[in-house]
């Protein structure tokens, strides 16, 4: 011991003639934070996997790496990383399995080495965009089913996402009311100005994405309203739920408006009992406060982009071209990413049902803006069965979960239902956008898929209190 002590004192004088005593105190804290955040995550892998969806979910600029001949590496990915690492040894240690039912798996281990191929093959430029768009959601899908595998895990995943949702809805109503110096990060404000005056855009920077998410994330506050006994607390809830609605409404993104009423509609159709009296006084404050309040009854920008036609129609030539696409390479696609490579061989005018004459002004500098039409052109039949194969398992999954459910149920009775109704505002929104440019949709999309998949009945007695 007196040797170890000795060698301590050496070096540590050592290190503080070269680095100094300021950055010696720092590295020592560091050290030591590292060394307990290595000892939680050993102790229970939902720690990391929280801080993982956290830093998906916008926040993966708090830390990185930069290298000049290294990917960089955000915190998103090192966490990724080192979730991969801890998961590997503890099941090994552990001799733990992987949780069933496995055709889920299958399909969504098919799917992505499909789409990998096919871009190491015709243009490994795209490998960036395929880790983003297929890996971490595919990887959310996986670590959330085998980690967060029992009522109480869900429940502080889901206290963890409901703090998420407080700092987009505080983010973008100071945006609104441009209280910038309550902003953060700053960089939202140089993007606000380039692209998107006027609307909410959150640390995404963009406002499809920014709605999206809140969509997805806003009938998590009925579970918790429901569930939580405080009188205090749970007026903090209904409060930060109206602010969620206001935030997605200031994103002034039509999709995303649609998909969270689809969410919440669902999520209250499946358990009406319990939150429908949640939602209807919610819905009349909203009203209230956005039109005598807040006087968004005269928005004149809401009437803009309501009524603008234009982004509509250019989206149905869109999705027609893309089928024209399809049409052409029906069995393996263009590639992934490859539909703006081949869209200029479509320039002739089209005649399609209902829609009259498709001109090429009204597709011709657009992507793809689905998740249904979109992998038809360039992934092909093959690969989109195998997407939409993963759909309907789920929907049949959540279907049959719904009519076995008891009454004593926890999870079928509270969590499932709101589940149901983030898968759909997922669902709905991709009709009218891609979300392959981001990974947080994805992400928490798939996550919700491997937490209902991994599921097993016999947990539904562990009701959280």
């Amino acid at each position: 011991m007196s040797l170890c002590a000795l060698l301590s004192i050496l070096v540590s004088q050592t290190v503080i003639s070269r680095i100094g005593v300021e950055l010696f105190v720092i590295a020592l804290g560091g050290i030591l934070v590292a060394f307990l955040f290595a000892l939680a995550s050993f102790r229970n892998t939902l720690v990391p996997f929280i801080i993982w969806i956290v830093a998906v979910c916008g926040f993966r600029f708090l830390w990185s790496v930069r290298s000049p001949i290294l990917p960089d590496l955000y915190l998103d990915r090192m966490m990724l990383i080192w979730l991969g690492v801890i998961f590997m040894v503890k099941s090994v240690a552990e001799r733990r399995a992987l949780r069933g039912p496995y055709l889920p798996d299958v399909l969504i281990l098919a799917h992505g080495v499909y789409i990998y191929v096919r871009v190491y093959v015709q243009d490994s430029q795209f490998l960036q965009t395929w880790f983003m768009s297929v890996a971490i959601p595919y990887s959310a899908y996986f670590l959330g089913k085998n980690i967060v595998d029992d009522n109480k895990k869900i429940r502080v995943l889901w206290w963890a996402l409901i703090g998420l949702t407080f700092y987009y809805s505080f983010t973008a109503i100071a945006e609104k009311y441009h209280v910038y110096s309550l902003v953060f990060p700053k960089s939202i404000l140089a993007a606000k100005e380039l692209e998107f005056r006027g609307r909410s855009i959150g640390p995404f920077e963009q406002a499809a994405v920014f709605g999206t998410v809140f969509a997805i994330l806003i009938p998590l506050h009925l579970y918790f309203i429901a569930t939580v006994k405080a009188h205090l607390a749970r007026l903090l809830l209904v409060i930060c739920l109206l602010a969620s609605l206001a935030g997605l409404y200031f994103t002034y993104t039509r999709g995303s408006w649609v998909a969270g009423i689809a969410g919440l509609a669902c999520t209250v159709y499946m358990n009406r009992r319990r939150f429908l009296p949640i939602v209807a006084p919610a819905a009349v404050a909203a009203m209230v406060l956005a039109v005598f309040v807040l006087g968004l009854g005269d928005d004149q920008f809401a009437k803009e982009r309501v009524e603008n036609d234009d982004t509509l129609g250019s989206r149905v030539g869109t999705a027609v071209t893309v089928l024209r696409v399809w049409r052409d390479h029906p069995l393996f696609g263009v590639g992934f990413f490859h539909f703006n490579s081949v869209r200029e061989r479509y320039l002739a005018p089209v005649e399609a049902p209902f829609l009259g004459t498709i001109t090429f002004t009204q597709f011709r500098h657009n992507p793809i803006h689905d998740i249904y039409l979109g992998p038809l052109a360039e992934d092909g039949l093959f690969g989109a069965l195998l997407q939409f194969a993963l759909y309907f398992w789920v929907a049949k999954r959540v279907i049959s979960m719904y009519r076995s459910r008891s009454a004593d149920d926890h999870f079928g009775q509270y969590i499932l239902p709101v589940a149901a109704g983030m898968l759909v505002a997922y669902m709905v929104g991709g009709l009218a956008f891609d979300y392959r440019y981001f990974s947080v949709m994805g992400a928490l999309f798939y996550m919700m898929v491997g937490i209902v998949a991994g599921h097993r009945h016999t947990e539904s007695e562990n009701v959280p209190s």
